[in-house]
């Protein structure tokens, strides 16, 4: 007999909580809830006429038991060669249920009993949360196995994965050989009860059900320990998490750090540990010194919350960690040698660069593990770790409570720190990135005293090589040379010693400091002019010298002298110090203070590459020495700022003039040459010039200095970018668009606009206008990424006194030539875009004799794409009766080589038309990593699909899996294709064209190809969701629950009360963010509280769980709609409609309404209520669509008891950032449409009232979208 081991060092430690060393009494008052398993012996060990005893002992076990959805749920499975399962822990709602459910249990035999396949299986299969499992939400989960013999099979992976989930394990055996099985499945052997054979079972549930309570009502603990008894020596550890997980997962990276916690030796003398989270910007949680007990720390990781954001930047955070965590200040011990290991915790691939980052962290000896999930790169994440093997890639972040073990273990018990050994001979490593085209002279002159010291060398040479790296080394471009100095300088290499980056970047690496406690920094200026740069000069080329110290200058006089004479020679000094340098000094040497940079530490100094490189290529020495550069050939445009001009800039207007100055010195300005308009806007726009105001580049800069801030309490930027459109860049204002002379528009705000600024923005780069987008402070990221003409022209900086950065790209960009000008556009458009195309094809017979049309069309698609494996992927599928793949999206890499499979394409053939298989297909086997689909990694998925007949077979359920996946779906219908098909497939009726015949295809081609580039969001901004919606990084929403309280839905009460717990529990509850309301109905409407009613997350919970049902015969949903138009979404309620808050309502319903429900419904749709209707029981569909905001927004459940299921869908979208901006009402503008117009955005309007006739035919509908677009674009 196996003998069990109750504390074995990495395992289970049991406390039993029993009153007076007895077993757990049940009490009727305590809060019972629990996940139970039944899990049956099915073979020939208990035979089929003994079968009917076992299945009563799971009957005697219920009988006694408080099963109910929200108390102990039942699921049980069968086991013999395989496990059966026959009910999920989800599938009864009462105890009669299951009692019904079991009595039907039959004997399946059989003379295999595989006990370890079954428990793996209740491991996966049943006690997850599809299932009905509740571990997420501290449920605990009991599995009872009821075994008359061994098993056939090994269970010890079964035992493991049991022990790994918490899972609290019961036997029970019959019969001697079926003891030792159930001790060592048991979580203790004291948890299995014992009878010799069949006959003696009786007792058994009886033995069972004090445990099974006493796990219930939480009398039995099950205490996980994580780690092992080991002594864990003196360590910092920095947990680093992804925001964006979601709450489940964060929930449990909570729960594990928590235990972990719990299971070190916390103090400043032993462990420590720092916790960071990370969006696309780093926070700090708490430092390794904020808190020196388990409690404290216990307290503080309360407060991880997930956070929504479609990216992460790990290399960001990453630096962060490294610059703002591991210092002295912040309780790091790395100067005393003790282990700094930090975990990070991703479900994302980084959309930023993690190698410098990662690598400046191993250079410190930072001891680096990496954990990901979901989308996370598996090789992005080994390049972070300091080894492949500390790298864990898991299916789903709480296996980091089943399997703890990998990651603890090594959290405990690596130590030491990285140790970087210079090699005998060096090794040159070039990176890859795009040189510029800088025609300079540049030397670095580097301290090569014991202030610097051997151990901070890596970090100057780093820095040093990251500015030579983007430079194009050559004798006729860019020159590098390299000093070093203490208290005598030394020449490493001249100017002329090397002429391409490898041999620079040789010789940089075979740096070795000269050492010394002196430092003569004059003494080296000095040198530096006479004998590398006067011998060297190249006439007209700017020389550089960029300055790297440690420590005071014993000659700061000399230096500062020297220094001047360098800036009299025309030679730029950029000052780059760190730890002791002295800061006034580094500014009195730099040529202007804009060009000194202090560092507090040398490992920050790679940081410094980004800020210095613009600067260091673009600045000039105001010397005759130097010539200015020319203005470009062709260099006329005409470029207008758009500038926040609220009170709020007040202080900060002295440097938005500055800014303006800046960007505008560089330019040719003259009336045939470069021309400047100036705009401020607050709640309205104000121009202080136009482009045609002023002819002279003194007039202007003048006027801008003279410049007063013209104030407001608001930003309407959207109204201010339709100004600039109608008004400041049009030709009687001094604008040239009509002669091809490039528009340029500069917006800097330094909040977050009122209004939408999507659509005007749109506009604007529709017209050809080039927008760039400068935020500053509480600036909307987003609203700045959706003014710019694409997102590498939005810029956002934290503070106005940092707008010389921006001001430098920006110069780069609006000073090219026109002709490159159009090539970066281009560039930039065609990078940008990244897409998935997959063209279903209909090949049947009905397409023979028009397929080479369609593969024509198909061709001249494709040939407007950017075919390559970075940005668009192709695939072309052919179905019939079947399917045919003719390439995947991985196929081919180029376009050449999918236009030539494209012209090799052979109709299929075939009788029949299943597009519902075809829609199948595509989304298992194309639509997938493995034939090149990047869905995971949020790259648009775009399916077009090309039909001729009606399907064989049904679509309606494939269509909306792919709509679940985000495939945006693209219906093509050729002559007798199904319209009501077409429009089920498409993601949206604007996404469906019908044409008469295939030669036809050219006429919808223009509007398909607009539409590949069109993104999902952009489609529901333009489609489904009001034009209203726009993104926002405020939080602030009304949430009504509007519940259906009449007698026919009393039962539904508990799972609509659940609901709404849930949805308040995972929101942000108070009066300044999320406010509450809850309103019953039957024959009219009650409010249970109003949004102004409580103003705590607490309150709103206890006042939801007191809910109790209104009762009444009647269902009256349309007065009920009306009651919360006219009586909770109104001010004195709580509602802050009128401030732009959303409202968003909730309608839960269980039966047909007995009024009218279409007006009222109509009305909330008008005031931009978002209203949600859910249907259960005895709902009708189609009054759900009438009362829902869209189709999108209805759900129709069979029962109450799936309510919880669509939980998340709906917590997902309130909780995503938008706004409702109040409607604008102008004046009555329609147009008249017919099926004969063709729809454009540039139709003349001649009248301000017209008539709007709608052309009410099938073939028309597709197009209204359209229709109300130009109504929309004529209102505005």
């Amino acid at each position: 007999m196996r003998k069990r081991q109750l504390l074995p060092p990495c395992a289970l430690l049991w406390v039993l909580l029993v009153c007076s060393g007895l077993l757990p009494q049940t009490s009727a008052q305590a809060e019972e809830s629990a996940d139970l398993v039944l899990l049956i012996d099915g073979s020939e060990n208990v035979g089929a006429a003994n079968f009917p005893r076992v299945r009563d002992i799971a009957l005697k076990v219920i009988e006694k038991l408080n099963v109910d959805r929200e108390a102990i749920r039942v699921a049980v499975a069968l086991y013999g060669a395989d496990p059966e399962i026959k009910f999920y822990l989800n599938s009864h709602e009462s105890k009669g249920s299951v009692q019904t459910a079991i009595q039907g249990l039959t004997f399946p035999g059989g003379d295999e009993a595989n006990l370890g396949t079954a428990l793996e299986e209740v491991v996966e299969s049943l006690l997850s949360p599809d299932s009905g499992g509740r571990a997420d939400e501290g449920v605990p989960q009991i599995l009872v196995v009821i075994s008359a013999g061994q098993s056939s099979d090994d269970i010890s992976l079964g035992e493991q994965a049991l022990r790994e989930s918490n899972v609290y394990t019961f036997g029970v055996a019959i019969g001697e050989t079926a003891r030792s099985t159930m001790e060592a499945v048991a979580s203790d052997s004291s948890f299995v009860v014992n009878a010799p054979d069949l006959t003696a079972v009786d007792s058994m549930a009886d033995q069972l059900l004090p445990y099974i309570n006493g796990v219930a009502q939480r009398h039995i603990v099950l205490h996980t320990q994580i780690t092992q008894a080991i002594q864990v020596g003196n360590r910092d550890i920095i947990f680093l998490i992804d925001s964006t997980m979601g709450a489940t997962s964060l929930n449990a990276v909570r729960e594990f750090i928590r235990k972990f916690v719990d299971s070190m030796p916390i103090g400043p003398d032993q462990v420590q540990v720092g916790v960071a989270q990370f969006t696309t910007t780093p926070s700090l949680l708490f430092d390794l010194n904020t808190y020196n007990s388990k409690e404290s720390m216990g307290d503080a990781l309360a407060r991880i919350r997930p956070k929504v954001a479609p990216s992460v930047k790990i290399g960001a955070a990453l630096d962060f960690v490294r610059t703002n965590m591991l210092r002295s200040e912040k309780g790091s011990r790395i100067q005393e040698g003790i282990p700094q290991l930090m975990l990070l915790l991703t479900s994302k691939k980084s959309s930023d660069s993690v190698e410098q980052a990662a690598t400046a962290l191993q250079h410190m000896g930072v001891l680096t593990m990496a954990t990901g999930s979901k989308a996370a790169d598996q090789a992005e994440l080994q390049r972070i770790a300091f080894d492949p093997t500390l790298v864990f890639m898991l299916k789903d972040f709480r296996m980091l409570q089943r399997q703890p073990k990998q990651i603890v273990s090594p959290l405990s018990t690596l130590s030491g720190v990285v140790i970087t050994e210079s090699p005998t001979e060096p090794v040159v490593e070039i990176t890859t990135v795009q040189t510029q085209k800088v025609v300079r002279d540049i030397i670095f002159l580097v301290d090569g005293s014991d202030y610097v010291g051997n151990a901070n060398l890596p970090f100057i040479k780093t820095f040093i090589n990251g500015i030579v790296n983007r430079l194009d080394v050559r004798p006729e471009r860019a020159r590098i040379g390299l000093m070093q100095y203490s208290d005598k300088p030394k020449t490493e290499f001249y100017l002329n010693s090397h002429n391409n980056k490898q041999d620079v970047l040789a010789a940089i690496s075979q740096l070795r400091l000269m050492g010394g406690r002196t430092l003569n920094t004059g003494a080296a200026l000095a040198n530096a002019l006479d004998n590398n740069f006067k011998p060297l000069r190249r006439p007209g080329v700017q020389q550089v010298l960029v300055l790297i110290t440690g420590g005071p200058s014993e000659d700061e006089k000399t230096a500062k002298r020297m220094a001047d004479k360098l800036a009299v020679e025309g030679i730029l000094t950029f000052a780059v110090g760190a730890d002791q340098a002295d800061g006034t000094f580094l500014t009195n040497v730099a040529f202007v203070p804009q060009l000194a940079y202090y560092e507090n530490r040398f490992d920050s100094l790679p940081d410094v590459v980004e800020r210095i490189f613009t600067p260091l290529i673009t600045v000039v020495g105001d010397t005759e020495a130097v010539a200015p550069p020319a203005p470009p050939p062709g260099g006329e445009r005409d470029v207008a700022f758009l500038i926040d001009g609220t009170d709020a800039v007040r202080a900060d207007f002295p440097y938005i003039r500055d800014f303006i100055r800046k960007v505008i010195e560089p330019l040719d300005i003259g009336t045939d040459k470069v021309r400047i308009s100036v705009v401020q806007h607050s709640e309205r726009p104000t121009p202080s010039f136009y482009l045609n105001t002023y002819n002279t580049k003194d007039q202007v800069m003048t006027a801008v200095s003279n410049m007063n801030l013209a104030g407001g309490r608001s930003l309407n930027t959207g109204a201010a970018l339709k100004f600039m459109k109608d008004t400041i860049l049009s030709a009687s204002h001094g604008s040239r668009a009509a002669q091809n002379v490039p528009q340029f528009l500069i917006v800097l705000t330094g909040g977050r606009s009122r209004d939408n600024v999507r659509d005007p923005a749109g506009d604007l780069k529709t017209t050809g206008v080039v927008p760039f987008g400068v935020g500053v402070k509480d600036a909307d990221p987003k609203q700045i990424e959706d003014i710019s003409h694409n997102p590498s022209f939005a810029f956002k900086v934290k503070e106005f006194s940092e707008l010389d950065a921006v001001q430098a790209k920006l110069n780069q960009i609006v000073n090219l030539p026109k002709e490159d000008l159009v090539v970066v556009l281009e560039q930039v458009r065609t990078s940008d875009v990244k897409r998935d195309v997959v063209f279903l094809l209909d090949g049947s017979d009905g397409t023979r004799d028009g397929f080479r049309d369609l593969v024509d069309f198909i061709q001249r698609v494709v040939e407007t794409l950017n075919v390559n494996e970075n940005n668009d992927r192709v695939s072309v599928v052919q179905y019939s009766g079947d399917q045919e793949t003719n390439f995947y999206l991985n196929t081919y890499s180029n376009k050449d080589d999918v236009l030539n499979a494209i012209r090799s394409l052979k109709h299929k053939g075939g009788k029949k038309s299943n597009i519902g298989a075809a829609l199948t297909f595509v989304r298992h086997s194309i639509f997938t990593a493995s034939s090149g689909s990047r869905r995971l990694k949020r790259v648009p998925q775009i399916l077009v699909l090309i039909s001729s007949t009606s399907s064989d077979d049904g679509i309606e359920g494939p269509a909306e899996a792919l709509k679940d996946l985000d495939i945006q779906s693209i219906s093509v219908g050729v002559g007798n294709a199904n319209e009501h098909e077409l429009e089920m497939t498409a993601l949206m009726p604007n996404l469906v064209h019908k044409i008469s015949e295939f030669s036809f295809l050219p006429l919808i081609e223009p509007e398909l190809v607009a539409q590949l580039s069109i993104s999902k969001d952009t489609m529901e901004a333009t489609g489904e969701l009001p034009e209203s919606i726009v993104i926002s990084n405020d939080f602030k929403r009304d949430i009504i629950f509007l519940l259906d309280g009449s007698d026919d839905s009393r039962s539904g009460l508990p799972a609509m009360r659940e609901f709404i717990r849930r949805m308040t529990e995972k929101l942000d509850i108070d009066e300044d963010n999320t406010r509450i309301a809850v309103v019953q109905y039957s024959d009219d409407a009650l409010p249970h509280f109003l949004l102004n009613t409580y103003a705590t997350k607490k309150e709103v919970i206890y006042a939801v769980r007191s809910l109790r049902p209104k009762g009444g015969k009647e269902i009256n949903t349309g007065a009920a709609l009306q009651y919360v138009r006219d009586h909770v979404l109104t001010l004195s309620s709580g509602s802050r409609r009128h401030i732009g808050v959303p409202q968003v309502l909730i309608v839960l319903t269980g039966g047909v309404s007995s009024d009218d429900i279409v007006g009222p419904a109509a009305d909330l749709r008008r005031l931009k209520v978002l209203t949600f209707a859910i249907g259960m029981k005895n709902a009708l569909e189609s009054e759900l669509q009438k009362i829902a905001y869209s189709s999108r927004f209805l759900f129709d459940l069979p029962s109450f008891g799936e309510l919880l299921s669509i939980q998340t869908d709906i917590l997902s979208f309130v909780q995503s950032k938008m706004e409702i901006e109040p409607p604008t009402i102008v004046g009555k503008k329609c147009i008249y449409f017919h099926t004969s117009l063709s729809l454009s955005p540039q139709i003349p309007l001649v009248s301000n009232e017209t008539v709007s006739s709608f052309d009410g035919k099938r073939s028309v509908s597709s197009k209204c979208p359209l229709c109300c677009k130009a109504v929309h674009r004529m209102d505005s």
